[in-house]
């Protein structure tokens, strides 16, 4: 593998772990409050993570829509929320 694969296996991990546990926070939190700061929060983070390694592993035309999407994300989420 070369090393950017790593890093792009890494980020998905990375993604896959704070997605879960954005969907634990969801789940566990008792107050609609706080289940909008653990989607926003962990889910904003686990996507961005997803969307950046499909950035590395795939490049050209589709780095550029996954960090689009990035950037759209991280703007419009927390103000959403």
């Amino acid at each position: 593998m070369i090393w950017y694969d790593w890093i792009a296996a890494a980020l998905l991990i990375g993604g896959g772990f704070f997605t879960l546990i954005a969907g634990v926070g969801i789940l566990r939190m008792q107050d609609v409050n706080l289940r909008m700061q653990a989607s926003t929060k962990a889910g904003t983070l686990g996507v961005g993570m997803i969307c950046g390694a499909v950035a590395i592993e795939i490049g050209g035309q589709t780095a550029v829509e996954a960090v689009a999407v990035m950037l759209f994300l991280l703007f419009t989420a927390p103000i959403g929320a």
